[in-house]
């Protein structure tokens, strides 16, 4: 082997990967850092794969340096030292050539290994996290069933009617959508949906948190968040369905303002003479490897029925 040319070799090719690199360095920096956006966002990824690429190769063609400049070093203090120049067998370069062979075999056996461990132990997860997203939804459907029952008939009537604070019953709202968490398994978040009474607004969403004191803390007064329409198509199809008292059929995900079918969640309606006046909202967000803010590899497709009061 050629150490002299090998090193020559090595070193233009270190010298030329770290010119590119400083190179893509400053159109990096310039591009991400300093932000003039100089470059489309398709070759800023392949700038800095190259730049991660390149760094490593670098790194890897100096310690080649390094090593060929230790064994130049030794070659020529053996020289100087006039030590005989030993030979090794064909046998020894036989059983070394089988050492590395078996070496590389070994470890692509262990990478492929770990590889399918790895892949096997992902499938058991996901389909872990699939039973535990199932069965939370099915608690929740029941838990939903039973909410709608503590809907008192004069708390329907004063959702109706938007007298909630004329007639007292927003302190019993309160306490009923407070005590949802604490009282159903996965703690769900209890919503309700109104038609809204201020115009131009359609609808309107309370929760514990819409509920507040007053200053004084003499009374409640209700803020609830007021929608004119939702931002997707979709949601405004399934609420515009529940209000009119008909089961939505979800088939694909939907991450709404209100309606989450990638959460364990469920929904149903508030009826009064039979005409629907409000729907109710339970969401989960406490299950273990879901987000309520990154979407989910899954989704339900709502209660099986229609549930209601």
């Amino acid at each position: 082997m050629n150490h002299r040319f090998l090193l020559r070799l090595v070193t233009n090719l270190a010298v030329f990967l770290l010119t590119l690199s400083c190179f893509g360095t400053v159109l990096w920096v310039i591009d991400e850092i300093v932000r003039w956006d100089i470059l489309p966002d398709a070759w800023s990824l392949l700038v800095r794969a190259l730049l991660v690429a390149g760094g490593i190769i670098a790194f890897v063609l100096v310690v080649m340096n390094v090593m060929i400049s230790l064994a130049l070093l030794a070659e020529s203090n053996a020289s100087r030292a006039d030590l005989p120049n030993y030979g090794i067998s064909t046998q020894v370069k036989r059983r070394v050539r089988q050492s590395i062979v078996i070496a590389i075999v070994a470890i692509a056996l262990l990478i492929g290994g770990l590889q399918i461990t790895n892949h096997l132990r992902s499938q058991a997860a996901a389909r872990e996290s699939q039973l535990e997203f199932t069965q939370a939804q099915n608690d929740l459907d029941t838990a939903l069933d039973q909410v709608l029952d503590l809907f008192s008939p004069s708390l329907v009537e004063a959702i109706e009617t938007n007298t909630l604070s004329e007639k007292g019953q927003l302190g019993n709202l309160s306490k009923l959508l407070s005590a949802v968490p604490t009282s159903f398994s996965h703690s769900p978040i209890a919503t309700l949906v109104v038609p809204a009474a201020q115009a131009p607004f359609k609808y309107a969403r309370i929760n514990s948190s819409n509920i507040r004191s007053a200053d004084n803390g003499a009374k409640l007064l209700l803020a609830p968040d007021l929608y004119a329409t939702f931002p997707t198509t979709k949601e405004t199809e399934v609420i515009e369905q529940l209000f009119a008292g008909k089961l939505p059929t979800l088939k694909e995900s939907l991450s709404g303002q209100v309606i989450k079918n990638t959460l364990p969640s469920s929904w149903g309606i508030l009826k009064r003479n039979g005409k629907a006046i409000a729907i109710v909202y339970l969401q989960s967000d406490t299950l273990p490897g879901f987000d309520p803010y990154i979407p989910s590899a899954y989704h339900h497709n709502g209660p099986k029925s229609l549930l209601s009061n």
